[in-house]
């Protein structure tokens, strides 16, 4: 006999925030056809349709945004059940899952998680992806904590910025394009961006536009190294992350190419949902991240 578990009922608000069966699936780590049986699973126990279907996304139905208002607060719950029942057991080992944006999980939180893991004793898992995907993650309640590059303007989180980032235009070393161009001359380039939803990209894109610059990529890749390392072999440009090429600019395989009165910073930030209580493994993750 089929029961309303927590499983069920995690993948089904997954599902909700997302709008997308797909993207549920990535930020569960399942598959598709999984998600999609689970929630006909509900459907048929409850006997409601939950979602409407369109080619773009999944919304509620009138069932489907009753069940979630309860679904949000059983997970709520059963989570923090779950960390008081583990803090009196000895010799549990203990989890955390964190998710970040790309810059972050692959060239800034290496180190603080290595330190993280020693300190505690922990099992560590780490989600990596673009600022959408980790926003969806923590209204998911998949992690409690995500880390992204990009300027959050929701009400729903809360964001506490904890890294000054610089964004530099890379060229291959080999090219013979000068060491200082004009901000109008950018349009004459052939450029890589990130795809879509990635924080770079946004605050690149936000910047240049302010600035009445428009650049159409001619490539767009979803991995910052994979970027720098397209740009080293060809005549592409590329905005990236100091943080990505720090290592290339001082071997001369990439140069910085700079813009004249342009400078491109911006914060890192961790956000978290609003009024949501923290598990204490998450709290002292942040003063980790903090200190």
């Amino acid at each position: 006999m089929e029961i309303l578990d927590y499983h069920k009922l995690k993948i089904f608000k997954t599902v909700a925030d997302t709008g997308s069966f797909s993207k549920a699936a990535e930020l569960l780590f399942l598959s598709q056809p999984t998600v999609t049986l689970q929630i006909k699973k509900i459907e048929n126990y409850l006997g409601v349709v939950l979602f409407k279907r369109d080619k773009k996304k999944v919304t509620l139905t009138e069932a489907g945004e009753v069940l979630y208002r309860y679904a949000s607060k059983i997970i709520e719950d059963y989570l923090l059940l779950e960390e008081g029942v583990s803090n009196l057991k000895e010799g549990l080992q203990k989890r955390i899952t964190v998710g970040a944006s790309t810059t972050i999980g692959e060239f800034l939180l290496p180190d603080i998680v290595s330190t993280f893991i020693q300190k505690h004793k922990i099992h560590f898992n780490l989600f990596i992806g673009n600022s959408k995907e980790i926003e969806e993650g923590i209204l998911s309640k998949t992690f409690f904590i995500g880390l992204i590059e990009d300027e959050i303007n929701s009400t729903k989180f809360e964001k506490i910025p904890f890294y000054s980032d610089e964004i530099i235009l890379i060229s291959s070393y080999k090219t013979e394009i000068p060491d200082q161009i004009d901000i109008e001359n950018l349009e004459k380039y052939p450029f890589i961006f990130r795809e879509k939803g990635s924080g770079t990209r946004n605050i690149v894109e936000k910047y240049l536009k302010g600035k009445g610059i428009t650049i159409i990529p001619a490539l767009e890749v979803s991995s910052s190294k994979a970027i720098a390392k397209i740009v080293e072999n060809t005549d592409y440009l590329a905005f990236i992350s100091k943080l990505v090429v720090n290592e290339e600019i001082k071997k001369k395989k990439l140069k910085q190419i700079k813009i004249k009165n342009v400078e491109i910073k911006r914060d890192f930030y961790i956000l978290t949902q609003k009024n949501i209580r923290l598990p204490q493994l998450e709290k002292e993750f942040l003063k980790e991240i903090l200190k």
